[in-house]
């Protein structure tokens, strides 16, 4: 695994999507999504294989919170995934991540006008996580 290479993650119920990008860049590349298996350990052992795959070293977990900042019922169920994701030996780290799926639906929704069902949420899923992945570049560079 290279110091350099992130993995970020949209979770949701039923979807994690995925995006990679490198420490210094800018470029960010959707990897898909992961749909969820039921069983946590599961769902973290195709994280941990997609990171190996990718070389990555940090993920970068969006934090979905309500618009005025306060936790949701969601930011619980994503704190206590990440949680697991840590004790589980990976390196975890928050981003911010209100209104991405939003403007995700919204880039995405000229080039899947007619289509349906859970290709299209998956991809908004991964675009919402490149979306995570951009955000926090950003900040690094800006550190």
């Amino acid at each position: 695994m290279t110091g350099n290479t992130v993995l970020a993650l949209d979770v949701g119920e039923a979807r994690i999507g995925l995006a990679r990008g490198e420490r210094g860049s800018s470029f960010v590349f959707g990897r898909g999504w992961l749909e969820r298996s039921g069983s946590p350990a599961r769902d973290i052992a195709e994280l941990k294989r997609r990171m190996e795959e990718e070389g990555a070293g940090l993920l970068i977990v969006g934090l979905p919170r309500r618009s005025d900042g306060g936790d949701s019922e969601q930011t619980r169920r994503v704190r206590a995934f990440a949680e697991q994701l840590s004790a589980a030996g990976l390196a975890v780290e928050f981003e911010d991540e209100r209104f991405t799926t939003r403007i995700a639906e919204q880039q995405i929704s000229g080039s899947l006008r007619g289509r349906h069902g859970r290709r299209e949420k998956g991809l908004r899923d991964e675009a919402a996580a490149v979306l995570i992945l951009e955000t926090w570049l950003a900040r690094q560079e800006n550190r």
